[in-house]
């Protein structure tokens, strides 16, 4: 992710210990800084999002037993993190992505089940991640995997998403928020 004043952000994470931290870098990637690790374990695969009063927010998939996505907030840029909390949002321990809309809303991409692959959801929240209002799926075939999403905006503010499919091949879709709003 690229910080509003131009660092960019590296999110890593140390699958053997489920750790994670950032490494940082403001000059092109000549020289690089690293945060301090963020507190707690049984976090990796972070995805941060930068809200627009300085406040970062990652989200983590779950290597622990808790099948929750989990948070952490930073405050200076990146470098100290609060304590990792659980969020009402399942997770079976796949990846999540999430972005910030144009429209400043929370996008989030995810498995939403305790167990299994097989359902692909994205969910919009209207309140940084407080609640999250609107769920619908992209995928949802019992017997299938879908993982590892990725997910931008494009200027036209269509939101496109692509996932592992099958562990086989990688699967595209397009859409727009008011489609994942429809009742």
């Amino acid at each position: 992710i690229v910080l509003e004043d131009g660092t960019l952000m590296l999110p890593l994470a140390n699958e053997n210990f489920d750790a994670a931290a950032m490494a940082m870098t403001s000059d092109g990637g000549r020289s690089w800084k690293m945060s301090n690790t963020i507190p707690g374990l049984g976090i990796i695969q972070p995805s941060i999002v930068s809200f627009g009063d300085g406040r970062l927010v990652a989200f983590f998939r779950d290597a622990s037993n808790c099948h929750r996505i989990r948070r952490s907030e930073s405050f200076d840029q990146g470098y100290t993190w609060s304590e990792i909390t659980e969020m009402d949002l399942p997770n079976p321990g796949s990846g999540v992505e999430a972005i910030l809309l144009q429209n400043g809303h929370l996008l989030m991409v995810y498995n939403d089940k305790k167990e299994g692959r097989d359902r692909l959801a994205v969910s919009i929240s209207m309140d940084e991640g407080s609640s999250w209002e609107w769920t619908r799926h992209i995928e949802d075939r019992q017997g299938h995997s879908f993982c590892y999403p990725s997910v931008i905006q494009s200027r036209d503010g269509r939101i496109h998403v692509t996932y592992s499919y099958d562990h086989q091949t990688i699967k595209y879709v397009c859409f727009s928020e008011a489609w994942v709003m429809e009742k």
